[in-house]
């Protein structure tokens, strides 16, 4: 089982290799590929992916009041709720739902927006929004 907090079980879905620094990048892609074949974990606070962010500080986000913020519209959107099981599928077969209000919200503010932008998941979500 793989625990990961509201925002990122969304925002995994459109990573491309980029990060804050190598530790941190690598970590994605362990964790998303373990996230693909374990059972989910909805989880409150720091997770598997902050572990190696440059922004935990004792066990705490450094901007945790924004990221709860931003975990707690991710979870109503997917209709999930911390201490939740889901699966990677499950999480994706739902973006296309609530794609077009996440992206107004945290998409477009977000300095990982060119980034993200550049997955075919994203831009297939992108183009049936518009």
């Amino acid at each position: 089982m793989i625990y990961l907090r509201g925002h990122h079980l969304i925002c995994l879905h459109f990573f491309t290799g980029e990060g804050y620094n190598k530790a941190f990048v690598e970590n994605l892609y362990t964790v998303i590929d373990r996230a693909k074949d374990e059972i989910i974990f909805v989880a409150e606070g720091a997770d598997e992916i902050c572990k190696k962010c440059p922004h935990l500080i004792n066990n705490i986000c450094k901007d945790e009041k924004e990221i709860a913020e931003m975990d707690k519209t991710a979870l109503e959107l997917l209709k999930l709720k911390t201490t939740y099981n889901v699966s990677w599928e499950e999480i994706k077969k739902k973006l296309s739902e609530i794609f077009n209000h996440w992206y107004e919200l945290y998409c477009i503010p977000c300095i990982y927006l060119d980034v993200c932008s550049k997955t075919s998941l994203f831009k297939s979500l992108r183009n049936s929004s518009i």
